[in-house]
């Protein structure tokens, strides 16, 4: 299987740290931004498959593209950080995307028990991104500065959030960087996932 493992680094927000966020990017030699909107929802079998075998599944509108996406296999990293297997596909459907995930190195069998079940929407999340593109020498990352809205079973809660992932380069200076901003703003690890916080609404 070609696993693909997603590094990131995640700390809450406000809207006043987003802004010294972007200031301090824009501020760097190589810096590129975009602002996407997300809509993302996440699906379960109704039988609780993916949660109990720690997984997420999303399709996640992103301004006109729609991306299915499955992460798996949290790992044990330092604080602030988080590692997983992530696999994601082009597909306007759910369903569409659990047939193509396993083309992308996503395990078949659970794709194909996900797929054979009845699926429901758990939650959504719907949020404003400004993603940055950062250099650091032959480091890339994405700084994503996260702002909108957490949803589940009719209640709702604020979404303010930043990110930093890993992209190429050397896998130090990415946590040198992000010791670097967390630093600067004195910024705060958050320890759970966008799926987490809505489900615990």
């Amino acid at each position: 299987m070609n696993k693909s493992m997603e590094k990131e680094y995640k700390w809450r927000a406000n809207e006043y740290v987003l802004g010294q966020a972007l200031l301090w990017a824009s501020s760097r030699i190589g810096s590129q931004s975009r602002t996407i909107h997300m809509q993302s929802q996440y699906y379960d079998t109704l039988d609780g498959l993916l949660s109990r075998q720690q997984a997420a599944l999303r399709l996640r509108r992103e301004n006109a593209r729609s991306v299915c996406c499955l992460k798996m296999n949290n790992q044990n990293t330092p604080e602030g950080m988080r590692a997983h297997e992530e696999y994601q596909c082009d597909a306007e459907t759910v369903q569409d995307g659990l047939r193509g995930l396993p083309d992308k190195g996503a395990p078949r069998a659970l794709c194909d028990q996900a797929l054979a079940a009845p699926l429901e929407m758990i939650c959504n999340v719907d949020f404003r991104r400004c993603a940055v593109l950062l250099q650091e020498g032959d480091t890339v990352c994405e700084l994503a500065l996260d702002e909108g809205t957490l949803r589940h079973g009719g209640r709702t809660a604020p979404l303010c959030e930043i990110e930093l992932e890993y992209v190429a380069g050397s896998e130090d200076d990415f946590h040198s960087l992000a010791a670097e901003l967390a630093e600067y703003l004195s910024l705060v690890p958050e320890p759970e996932s966008k799926l987490v916080r809505a489900m615990k609404l």
